[in-house]
């Protein structure tokens, strides 16, 4: 059995993830398992990957899912053909880095009741103009750290110092989960399981309840290949819940938390001050004028639907930007190495991932590192 299961479900529309695959199966002897499935391609259209999967066994290429069929239903229907003693999933223009295995085995072995390893991945634009300047934190810490589970529920479901989506690490997209635990997540599924075009929150929703032991990686382990969230014509499959994948990301995941706590008989206590200010940059973060009028609207709109939701609009107040705001800073910063976005002409995420990857501490300083004692 691997040690390692990494699953890449392709989407319509996105490319054989070629790259990936060989540089995760780089090294003979690592215990890795690559699953790939894709959906609505044709049968034979990726002769590479089948024939690398015919020369080794640790590459798995699935028969194709028909197409329409939803992403949460593509995704698990991946990890039901992983077997690895940990799982771990992301996209096929993403990078993860090839040497997990390694570090998951040293972090079972160092940190036995953690049944969930995080880190925080360098989220990447591929059509990022290079006419903007954009820095990018780099931390210079690498060590494993033990996490607080009341911290990580408070930062999700609460909203404390979020962005548009909230600061939470752990899950399985651009994370890495124990087998016991991806088990504990499916069995638990209902009725209103896995109704979201964005099953990377409702994994991070279930795998922070179900966990029984959070460890995060300080060093990043990945990028993610990020495109901009679009509104989907899908709404929530509560009754009267006004926030939805219809208005934007924030609204998408708010709905993903709700209808996840209600499915375990919890009610959602997100709507906050903190919350509207998400709402608030999610606006924000929209730089095309009619597009952000009409988010705006929806949110605002929203917002007054909740209970004490009038006297939080008045929080309500996005500030239109015609293009994302600069980022000049570089250098050193406390225990962050602000970069350039474009650095070493980097413009995809696994090209940024494998320039920054070499100046990072190498995954054995974390694993063989033998501390001198001073006796």
């Amino acid at each position: 059995m691997p040690k390692l299961s990494v699953c890449i479900p392709v989407e319509p529309g996105q490319p054989a993830p070629v790259y990936l695959v060989n540089r995760l199966l780089e090294e003979p002897e690592s215990s890795i398992e690559v699953i790939v499935a894709a959906c609505g391609v044709r049968a034979g259209a990726w002769p590479y990957l089948e024939a690398r999967a015919a020369d080794d066994p640790r590459l798995r290429v699935l028969p194709t899912a028909p197409a329409g069929l939803s992403a949460a239903s593509l995704w698990i229907g991946t990890l039901a053909a992983s077997t690895g003693d940990w799982v771990s999933l992301i996209g096929p223009e993403d990078m993860i880095q090839p040497d997990l295995p390694k570090l998951v085995a040293y972090a079972e072995d160092k940190h036995p009741d953690a049944d969930t390893l995080g880190w925080n991945a360098f989220s990447i634009a591929p059509d990022a103009p290079r006419t903007i300047s954009v820095t990018v934190a780099v931390p210079i810490v690498h060590h494993l750290a033990d996490i607080e589970k009341s911290r990580m529920l408070e930062a999700f479901f609460q909203w404390t110092g979020s962005q548009n989506t909230p600061r939470m690490p752990f899950g399985l997209y651009h994370g890495a989960v124990r087998r016991s635990l991806l088990e504990s997540v499916l069995s638990s599924c209902g009725e209103l399981s896995w109704l979201t075009p964005l099953p990377r929150w409702e994994w991070a929703a279930r795998v922070l309840i179900f966990s029984q032991g959070l460890l995060l990686s300080h060093r990043p382990l990945s990028a993610i290949s990020a495109t901009p969230f679009r509104p989907t014509p899908v709404p929530s499959a509560l009754e009267g819940f006004p926030f939805d994948a219809r208005i934007g990301l924030t609204a998408t995941i708010a709905e993903v938390q709700a209808r996840v706590l209600h499915e375990l008989g919890a009610s959602w206590a997100g709507f906050n001050e903190d919350f509207v200010k998400a709402c608030v940059i999610d606006c924000m973060r929209e730089h095309d004028e009619a597009a952000f009028q009409q988010k705006g609207q929806a949110y605002f709109e929203a917002i007054r639907r909740m209970p004490g939701g009038i006297a939080l609009s008045e929080q309500f107040r996005p500030q239109y930007f015609p293009q994302p705001p600069e980022d000049s800073r570089r250098g050193l910063h406390a225990q962050m190495l602000l970069v350039d976005r474009f650095i070493g002409n980097a413009q995809t995420a696994q090209e940024f991932y494998e320039v920054v990857d070499a100046m990072l501490a190498p995954i054995f300083v974390i694993t063989d590192f033998v501390p001198i004692r001073e006796d």
